[in-house]
């Protein structure tokens, strides 16, 4: 859209410079500058979405890294309190964390559960932004 903005306006001001000089080649000498402008700016945006994808992988494995290290935990702890958690084996691990109090007090547990946490939360910043990104597509060239 800005890019074909931005060739209207350009052609616009070469047939003002043709047909009557540089006085009424103002306007869309204008109308070129701020496309020109705005489609820098939407470029960057369009720019950072490149590696989206890659990024949202990657703090995906790491949280599957760090749920499979808290099934260990709590199928370690689960040995020790058969008797009265014995029936919660269906759970994710997250969730069993959160319901035995030995292991939720524990700082490894604890630090793993705040990096689960911002990890999910930068997933979930890294897909609206992917979203976003669509629009600063269309915008820019009409791309999806």
């Amino acid at each position: 859209m800005i890019i074909l903005l931005f060739l209207i306006f350009l052609g616009l001001t070469i047939l003002a410079i043709l047909a009557d000089g540089e006085e009424l080649a103002f306007i869309p000498l204008l109308g070129v500058f701020v496309c020109l402008i705005a489609a820098i700016v939407l470029c960057i945006g369009v720019k950072d979405g490149a590696v989206i994808d890659e990024k949202i992988a990657m703090y995906k494995k790491e949280n599957t890294k760090i749920e499979n290290q808290m099934d260990v935990l709590v199928s370690q702890y689960m040995k020790f309190e058969t008797d009265t958690y014995g029936e919660l084996k269906n759970e994710s691990s997250i969730t069993l964390v959160s319901l035995y109090p030995d292991l939720k007090s524990d700082e490894l547990v604890k630090k793993q559960i705040e990096v689960y946490e911002s990890n999910n939360k930068e997933i979930r910043e890294m897909k609206e932004k992917k979203i976003n990104l669509k629009v600063l597509k269309w915008w820019l060239y009409f791309g999806k």
